[in-house]
């Protein structure tokens, strides 16, 4: 999935990035850039007042402050425990002491308090309330993700300090006075990651989702398999990884660029079942839902590579080898009955690893020359009374449609999907503009807005030939924050259909976990506030207000972000 933009933009790329020949050039502009946006801020740029992203629905600054020392008390019992702990976790590296937890304290003063009131009105299973006085730090919520969110949304009123990872000296750790309600506008706020293309390692992944937490997105697609590599253990076919998981080299430069040139260098990894369950679970405790993606029917070409007879023409496909440069392979899934069996049992292992309700199965940019010059394909097509190709698509996707259903799982495919019918319980993420999404909700399905023109952040920031090589297209901080998911084309009573919003990260040319960071931040910021904040509080100059202050926090985590137009 990708080669849609190289499509989009594939004659602007080529005078775009003339002076990108080296995917090495590229990579040492994301350095460089990181170097020079850690130059320290004036004292003069410090707020003099809350500066929180995404930005709550309501807050009312209140006079005086609450000073957290080594005698503070956190206070929580019974399912609240468990978010203490993460906040005394948190707070402890930087402050150099862990504070003290207690189920109940006699004293009302220099304690914080976590509290779950399933009664609390009107918040939602994510919303919060927030109160801080001279006396106490107050956090409420109905559950368990609420309290994490007003946790995050504490870390963030404390001096940017806060986030680092040792002690901090001759810092006062004060929290302003404020009372804060708070909850999301959409359930889905997510980010996509591409390890298929270039593999990123766990630990940069599990530092990405802490990344995320901070910012109140709650959803991760990892998109695992696609043309160029197989990223995901699969007990019961081991050559998925043992051949799908490596390439022999690279494309070196932009895929318009001619003559290709390749780096000669061995690329892959996967993740082990265990890593699979450890991702889970470290996103689990951050309330991140993560969303696995297995793409079928296309973009195959890693899977049939591994095992030939799951091609259209498996004498022909049997030196097959993942591909080494980007783009959509014509290589495609046979819709026979052992092709069926094999992904449903890929499925079984993924619904066993992934708690997630949802199971993306990609279904976009299904190129299907081999089915039509298929006699065999072409017959099964009319043995089911199909009318094309398109139709072959659907019933497909039913198959893996009803077998998610019968274990539970929603299936999520990309708006190609629709074509030929869609499955009655699917969810459509709506990538080719908006229409999709538009006809989908109107018809009654779910859907995630991702459209190519807001939330593709694989596209350039600024200027070409002043960023690092990517896709190519033009997708600054402001478009982003700027969007609403909820298109005015959707019936009114058809809106509550859309879930949310997600950003991709396609990687094609992100090959680096730093360069990753520096394609994602600020605009999964400019994102985040698009999920989470009332669109009626939403101001692009507020925003870079409070962006320029929360930069100082990306900073101070390590994260290289480019630098914002506040900041220039």
């Amino acid at each position: 999935m990708s080669t849609r933009h190289s499509n989009l933009f594939r004659q602007t790329a080529v005078s775009q990035m003339v002076a990108h020949s080296h995917l090495t050039i590229a990579l040492a502009v994301v350095i460089v850039v990181c170097l020079f946006s850690r130059t320290p801020f004036s004292a003069a740029s410090k707020p003099e007042r809350a500066s929180i992203i995404p930005r709550p629905v309501s807050i009312r600054q209140r006079q005086g402050h609450f000073t957290i020392t080594s005698s503070t008390q956190v206070v929580a019992k019974k399912e609240a425990t468990a978010e203490a702990l993460k906040l005394i976790d948190a707070l402890a590296p930087s402050m150099g002491f862990r504070l003290q937890l207690a189920a109940r304290s006699k004293a009302q003063d220099n304690i914080i308090k976590l509290e779950l009131d399933p009664q609390l009105p009107q918040i939602g299973d994510e919303g919060y309330t927030l109160k801080v006085t001279r006396e106490n730090i107050l956090i409420r919520a109905r559950r368990p993700a609420g309290l994490f969110y007003g946790i995050q949304t504490l870390r963030q009123l404390l001096p940017p300090s806060i986030f680092r990872k040792a002690k901090v000296e001759g810092v006062t750790w004060k929290v302003p006075g404020v009372e804060i309600t708070d909850y999301p506008r959409f359930k889905w706020r997510g980010l996509l990651v591409d390890p298929a293309r270039h593999f990123i390692p766990k630990s940069a992944l599990l530092r990405f989702i802490d990344t995320m937490s901070l910012h109140k997105l709650n959803s991760l697609q990892i998109h695992l398999t696609d043309d160029q590599g197989w990223r995901i253990e699969i007990k019961k076919y081991p050559k998925l990884t043992d051949i799908g998981a490596r390439r022999d080299e690279t494309l070196i430069g932009h895929l318009s660029k001619r003559p290709w040139l390749f780096d000669g260098r061995r690329h892959g990894g996967f993740y082990t079942q265990d890593d699979i369950r450890e991702i889970v679970r470290y996103a689990s405790d951050r309330h991140i839902n993560i969303v696995p993606e297995i793409e079928m029917p296309g973009h195959a070409r890693a899977a049939i590579s591994s095992y030939p007879h799951l091609g259209v023409f498996p004498e022909k496909q049997r030196s097959l080898k993942p591909w080494t440069h980007w783009g959509v392979s014509g290589d495609i899934f046979a819709p026979r009955p052992t092709t069926i069996a094999f992904l449903q049992d890929v499925l079984s292992e993924v619904i066993q690893l992934f708690p997630s309700n949802y199971i993306h199965i990609g279904g976009d940019e299904a190129v299907k020359n081999q089915w039509k010059a298929s006699e065999e394909i072409q017959a099964v097509i009319r043995e089911k009374g199909l009318k094309n190709e398109e139709e072959l698509q659907s019933w497909f996707t039913r198959q893996m449609d009803t077998f998610l259903s019968k274990h539970g799982r929603r299936l999520v495919g990309w708006d190609e999907i629709l074509q030929g019918g869609l499955a009655p319980g699917a969810i459509v993420m709506s990538w080719r503009g908006e229409q999709g999404g538009i006809t989908a909700a109107n018809a009654g399905h779910d859907v995630v807005m991702a459209p190519t023109s807001h939330t593709y952040f694989d596209y350039y920031q600024g200027p070409a030939e002043k960023e690092p090589l990517a896709i190519g297209g033009y997708l600054p901080l402001r478009k982003v924050y700027h969007y609403d998911p909820v298109p005015a084309a959707i019936a009114p009573e058809k809106t509550r259909h859309v879930l949310g919003v997600q950003g991709q990260l396609w990687g094609e040319y992100i090959s680096t976990p730093r360069h990753l960071e520096y394609m994602a931040y600020p605009r999964a910021a400019a994102l985040a506030e698009v999920g989470w904040s009332p669109k009626r509080s939403k101001e692009y100059e507020d925003f870079l207000i409070r962006l320029r202050h929360h930069i100082g926090r990306l900073r101070a985590i390590g994260i290289c972000y480019r630098p914002a137009e506040s900041e220039k």
